[in-house]
């Protein structure tokens, strides 16, 4: 079916002369330099994803510090994860009623304050306003996150959201590296109170930038929105009904069964295993960032061009490549080792997120994208939260070589059911096309 292209609408939001006949961005590069706009958003989320990761090192070097429990750390992860559960699919609905853009500045400004809130933690006696602060934080940024991703995706077009899925992810991926290794330096320099503040100083840079951003589909709502369940029921709704968005909510809830457990054992390698030092996991981050990030870097321009179904294809394979990387992650006995399996691992999860998204945002509609995309992540949350906090209580029982195996198989299975449903048709079976 051809695609109709609004050309006013087009020329509004890139604030560039593109026409209907211009043909979609090639990569990453001409996407950011043809669209004004866009390039805005993901500046200012570049800025604040690279504070969030000083501050993401910060929390579990202070969490280890002053307690020196596996289980500490993991409840922390844990509670970055459980807002997107409880308070996430919400954020979708205020997504789909409200202004996007105007819960994205007040997001950023909250975010700001609770990223100072953190300094109150930094002794022995007041730990545990660590995990009160993850949470509320995480609960503003899971807000935040649905408004982005519902707007953001609307200053593109729509062959171009697999190069838009990819920016978002490498954004995040090139300062997780600059992030973990200067979070590290920071910490191991001027100790981790000083992330914090360039946490909180991130999120005001976002919200500049955000400011200057007024075009886009700022609202989902057409008409008179219906009431808070009824929006929230309704995306229920399209994610049961829509065969493909439910397959894809599936496979993302089991996988993150494993993902949360190999981030609290990733911490647990760093900092007790191979003992890199307060900021270990700043190492672990890094390698992470630049492994991904050239993946996509180079891999994006093709993503894009190959079919939808071969897109798919990727997506099961990329679960299985992870999976196996994650049970192996337990034997090298070496730094370097560990530190080099962890880039593969980053290496074959990076082209799950492009492809994903844009199967996801292509199925979902404008009206209901942030509920939608709040569902994705509050499934994937719910994985990541019983992983982490399970993971950080079996890590003194199993061992870190036993548990990682496990946690491969977790993230592995997924992705070959998935391939073997596409295989037989029953993700991109249409309804006509079922048996009575």
């Amino acid at each position: 079916m051809k695609t109709v292209v609004n050309v006013s609408r087009l020329t509004a939001m890139n604030g560039s002369p593109r026409t209907a006949t211009t043909p979609p961005a090639g990569g990453l590069v001409t996407l950011l330099a043809a669209n004004r706009d866009f390039r805005r958003l993901w500046l200012g989320n570049l800025i604040s994803v690279c504070g969030g990761w000083f501050s993401a090192v910060a929390v579990y070097a202070m969490v280890y510090g002053h307690s020196g429990e596996p289980l500490a750390a993991g409840a922390a992860l844990a509670l970055r994860y459980l807002p997107g559960l409880l308070v996430g699919p919400w954020g979708g609905v205020l997504a789909d009623r409200a202004d996007r853009r105007t819960v994205m500045l007040a997001g950023d400004g909250i975010l700001a304050v609770l990223a100072l809130a953190f300094l109150l933690a930094d002794s022995p006696g007041t730990l545990w306003l660590v995990y009160p602060l993850t949470f509320v934080s995480a609960a503003a940024g899971f807000v935040f996150q649905a408004a982005r991703s519902a707007w953001m995706p609307s200053l593109v077009r729509p062959d171009e959201y697999v190069l838009y899925s990819a920016a978002v992810q490498v954004n995040g991926l090139l300062f997780q590296a600059v992030g973990g290794l200067a979070g590290a330096a920071v910490i191991g320099l001027f100790g981790w109170r000083w992330a914090f503040v360039i946490n909180a100083l991130s999120f005001l840079a976002s919200l500049l930038l955000t400011a200057r951003v007024t075009t886009g589909s700022r609202r989902g709502a057409k008409g008179p929105a219906p009431g808070w369940t009824a929006s929230f029921r309704e995306g229920l709704r399209t994610a049961r009904r829509n065969r493909l968005i439910a397959a894809l909510l599936c496979l993302e809830a089991v996988f993150c069964l494993g993902l949360g457990g190999m981030i609290t054992a990733m911490i647990y390698l760093a900092l007790q295993v191979h003992d890199l030092g307060a900021g270990g996991t700043g190492w672990f981050y890094a390698v992470q960032g630049v492994a991904g990030a050239t993946a996509l870097l180079a891999f994006a321009p093709r993503l894009q061009r190959m079919t939808p179904k071969g897109r798919l294809s990727v997506i099961g394979l990329s679960c299985l490549g992870e999976g196996i990387c994650t049970a192996l992650l337990g034997l090298p006995t070496a730094a370097w080792a560990a530190l080099a399996l962890w880039g593969l691992a980053a290496f074959a999860d990076v082209v799950y997120g492009p492809t994903a998204i844009a199967a996801l945002l292509s199925a979902a509609g404008d009206e209901v994208r942030g509920r939608v995309m709040s569902l994705w992540s509050a499934v994937a949350t719910a994985g990541l939260t019983l992983s982490a906090f399970a993971a950080g209580a079996l890590l003194d029982v199993l061992g870190h070589r036993i548990l990682l195996v496990l946690l491969g198989l977790l993230m592995a299975a997924p992705g070959a059911a998935w391939l073997l449903a596409l295989r037989t048709g029953a993700i991109t079976r249409t309804p006509t096309q079922e048996s009575p």
